[in-house]
């Protein structure tokens, strides 16, 4: 546990802030996971050369290869700042605590 967690006087977000916060990293996830998807299908997937010149496909395969290292590269680090901020703010996320009964 962290000294942020363990404090009495920790400052808890709203109901609208941690459903703002929960939707950012989602979205942020999701994306991440796209854009993955995306970029290894640009990298090692086929491209349709049928009817193009052998220069234009060689064009075409470059084109594809590279925007697939940068898809994949972008995904991976929009996944990685999603799960970022979800780790960081995570003691801030959860309810406060009951008050104590006397």
């Amino acid at each position: 546990m962290t000294a942020a967690s363990n404090s009495p006087g920790r400052s808890t977000l709203s109901g609208l802030t941690r459903a703002a916060v929960f939707g950012l990293c989602a979205g942020m996830l999701s994306g991440g996971i796209l854009l993955l998807f995306f970029g290894l299908r640009g990298l090692f997937g086929r491209q349709d050369c049928v009817g193009l010149s052998k220069l234009e496909c060689e064009v075409i395969l470059d084109a594809a290869t590279h925007i697939g290292r940068v898809q994949t590269l972008c995904g991976g680090a929009l996944m990685a700042l999603g799960l970022c901020v979800i780790v960081l703010t995570r003691p801030y996320l959860s309810p406060p605590p009951p008050p104590p009964q006397p």
